[in-house]
């Protein structure tokens, strides 16, 4: 897939008042850098120390951008490197040192330096994590922050099956960054469950993390759904929770039944694209690849990106390559077949929005099951409001529950 940059009428640097002074690029990687934000911004004229974010940066435009850089520069650098390094000259030195880094692809730095114990953010069910620069200021200057990207989102490497296998690959590297401990984890949505894997992981050998957070977690569709409601109609034990699984089961079966016809309509092929087995049909795959590459105008992007938690998320794939995309596939149906029957002793804290504030009160919910120990920190109304990286909101809740002591301990 080549690089989509979206033809737009320049404007001219100097109209824009800005307060860096304009520096010429010195190098290659610069020259071709400032040629790929020329194209993103549609500004002409952009110095290598201008800011990634004064000039409108969002996780669209970082998308084309990383994806610019690996197709021209056939190197990776992935889109939440640009909360710390925001102008060309940093994004330059970046990738003339990632030669030296010994962290895998998949794992990087948003701040680092510092004696506190590390955090290692988890991505939901995008794959990608982009926080805004606000987001980000909620941190102690000494706090180091890693986060994590799907493996196989860079092409660099293949992308996992199962939650199992990405947790088991994550706590590779978060003991690579820091062996001993301790530790602190958050993770976004869906990503709660990679966090769950890892601390369990942990527990097993003997050791504890310090903080686990987990910012509006729910119940993903597919095996864990299935086996909640499940649950949820045997502790009942009524004919309305009978008639309830029934309606549930009944969904999901017209769901699926659908997309099916949906896919055999498109690729002449009868199975659910959430299947494990659908990826590794070619017809399938690329009418997949179709689907999330579909053209999105100027005027949709404008219309689109207020609403959204991550600044156009919905946006994205149509500027990912085909790697990142099945990547997220991947992880998606990772996500769909996960279940388990385990439990961590760790406290849990739990920043959740009001809807799933009054699901935890249901004690069959897996979250009360599988973290009996927890905390819940209602912020929001929505999961599209407490899952927002565009904001501090759940940054500060995070830095404010590293600084205090874990309950019990």
């Amino acid at each position: 897939m080549e690089a989509q940059i979206m033809d737009t009428e320049h404007i001219a640097r100097d109209d824009l008042g800005l307060e860096s002074a304009y520096a010429p690029p010195q190098t290659v990687v610069e020259e071709k850098l400032a040629g790929f934000w020329c194209d993103i911004f549609g500004i002409d004229g952009i110095g290598i120390d201008d800011d990634f974010f004064d000039l409108g940066g969002d996780s669209v435009k970082a998308t084309r951008l990383t994806e610019a850089i690996k197709q021209e520069l056939g190197t990776s650098f992935m889109a939440g490197q640009i909360v710390k390094n925001p102008t060309i000259r940093e994004i330059a030195a970046t990738l003339e040192a990632a030669g030296n880094t010994q962290l895998p692809s998949h794992v990087f730095a948003l701040q680092t330096g510092g004696t506190r114990a590390p955090l290692f953010l988890v991505h939901g069910a995008a794959g990608f994590f982009f926080p805004h620069v606000d987001y980000m200021k909620a941190f102690h200057e000494d706090q180091p922050v890693y986060a994590f990207q799907v493996p196989g989102y860079d092409g660099r490497m293949q992308p996992f099956d199962t939650v199992a296998d990405i947790a088991d690959c994550y706590l590779e590297a978060i003991l690579q960054v820091n062996p001993d401990g301790p530790w602190h984890l958050t993770g976004m949505c869906s990503g709660s469950w990679i966090v769950f894997e890892i601390a369990r992981r942990l527990e097993e050998a003997g050791k504890r993390t310090e903080r686990i957070i987990l910012i509006d977690p729910f119940v993903e569709d597919g095996r864990m759904r299935d086996d909640y409601e499940r649950a949820r109609r045997d502790h009942a034990g009524t004919l309305t929770a009978q008639v309830a699984f029934a309606n549930t089961q009944f969904k999901s079966f017209t769901r699926s039944l659908r997309q099916k016809f949906n896919c055999w309509r498109a690729t002449g092929h009868w199975i659910d694209p959430i299947d494990e087995k659908a990826l590794a049909i070619p017809e399938v795959r690329e009418w997949l690849l179709r689907e999330r590459h579909d053209f999105v105008s100027a005027d949709d992007i404008d219309a689109t990106k207020s609403h959204e938690a991550f600044e156009g998320e919905s946006l994205i794939n149509a500027y990912r390559s085909d790697e990142a995309i099945l990547a997220s596939e991947k992880l998606r149906r990772a996500f769909y077949a996960y279940s388990s029957d385990k439990s961590i002793a760790s406290h849990v804290d739990i920043i959740a929005s009001e809807f799933l504030d009054r699901r935890l009160k249901n004690p069959i919910n897996p979250l009360r099951r599988m973290m009996p120990d927890q905390t819940v920190i209602v912020q929001g109304a929505t999961h599209m409001d407490t899952v927002s990286t565009t904001t501090s909101d759940n940054s500060e809740i995070i830095q404010r529950l590293l600084d205090e002591p874990i309950p019990g301990k």
